[in-house]
Parts: C-alpha cells; structure tokens; sequence
C-alpha cells in the first residue's frame, strides 16, 4: 500500500462562532500546525483538505485540496477530494489515511495500527474505535473506491460517513483510552467542538509536556 495522509479541514465549525477550527491558536502555533506534526510523523506524505483560503496554511507546505462536490456536503467530501488528488499524483497512492483538524491527540501510531488492521485486505476500510464508540473520519480508505463515492454523493441523503463504511467490507481498530495523572481515562480522540472543549485541550496539552 502507498498511503497519503489527508487532514480533513473543511467544516463549517459552527459551534465555534464561526471561526475556522484549523487555525485557532493551540500552545505556540495552531490547531492545524499540531495536527500536521501528529501526522507527518506517521506518514511521509500528506495533504489538507480545506475550503479556506491556501494562503493560511502555506507556512506548512503541504497541498490544500478543496471539495469538488457543490455545496456542503461533509467529510465524505473531503474523503472523495483526497482520494482524488492521491489517485492523481505522479506516483499514486492506493490508500488515503484520513484525520479530523479538531483531535489534536489522535494516537501517535494510528497509521501502523490501521495498516495492521486490514493485513492484506487491501479493499478493505479501517476505522478507528475507542471505548466503544466510532470515529469513523478516522479511517484508512481505498483510493479504488473514488469513483463509486462520487456517484454516492449524488444524492443528498448520502453524507454519513459511517454509513459509507458499513455497506463496504471494512475492519475496526480498537485503540485503548489513556491514563492520566488524576486517574480518569483520556480518550485520544477528543474533539473540539465548542469553545470549552478548546480550553480543556489546551490544559491536556500542557498536563502532558
């Protein structure tokens, strides 16, 4: 397998009074700065996907892949544009590892794990659990399947990113919660939905240094 790896930037981050979750400010940089790091670290190679302006991310040097589905049609849509762009590369990528902008501590060895978990499956999906819940933008994607989503998302009742995985043979990676120094178990793929969840990130962030 040739994996890229695709930050799914490209919410409407409501909940957060509109601002673009990617660029809040997150210890010395931003959130999209950490998240980029996290993955780099795992995979050689990797993309945003965002329909911000390019100019925002350019200190990182990575592409910026817009959606090519009108209107607002979620993360299965920046699911599609990245497994265009990495079909479309000179040298193509047979797989795509997707992580949200808004979990800036998804485990350090979620592409080993995620490879490990198809083992040779190469149609198969891989999706991310933890403590007994889905996180399904967490997911290692066949690029082979470009062409059947884009039909897919034709309909406008078709944006459930779980949805996608359970009509497809798929497989799913157990990842464990972590311990904290209080005792209460983290999971490593907390997300930044409001205002509030940003400050508790920011003091984990800080517990764990």
């Amino acid at each position: 397998m040739r994996i890229a790896g695709i930050i799914l930037a490209g919410g409407r981050s409501s909940r957060m009074d509109g601002n673009d979750k990617a660029l809040l400010p997150f210890g010395d940089d931003r959130l999209i700065d950490r998240i980029a790091a996290r993955l780099s670290a795992q995979l050689d190679t990797i993309a945003i996907n965002s329909n911000s302006d390019p100019a925002a991310f350019a200190n990182l040097q990575i592409p910026v892949i817009p959606d090519d589905i009108a209107g607002f049609a979620g993360p299965m849509a920046g699911i599609l544009a990245g497994m265009d762009w990495a079909a479309n590369q000179s040298m193509p990528f047979t797989h795509i590892l997707t992580v949200a902008t808004d979990t800036p501590f998804f485990p350090d060895n979620l592409a080993a794990v995620l490879c490990k978990t198809v083992d040779q499956r190469e149609d198969h999906i891989a999706v991310a659990i933890s403590g007994g819940i889905w996180h399904p933008v967490f997911g290692l994607w066949p690029v082979a399947q470009r062409d059947e989503l884009r039909q897919w998302l034709h309909d406008p009742q078709n944006r459930r990113v779980r949805m996608w995985i359970e009509t497809h043979p798929h497989r799913i990676a157990n990842f464990p919660l972590v311990a904290t120094q209080s005792g209460d178990p983290f999971d490593p793929f907390f997300n930044i939905n409001r205002p509030g969840d940003l400050e508790q990130a920011r003091l984990r962030a800080e517990e764990s240094h």
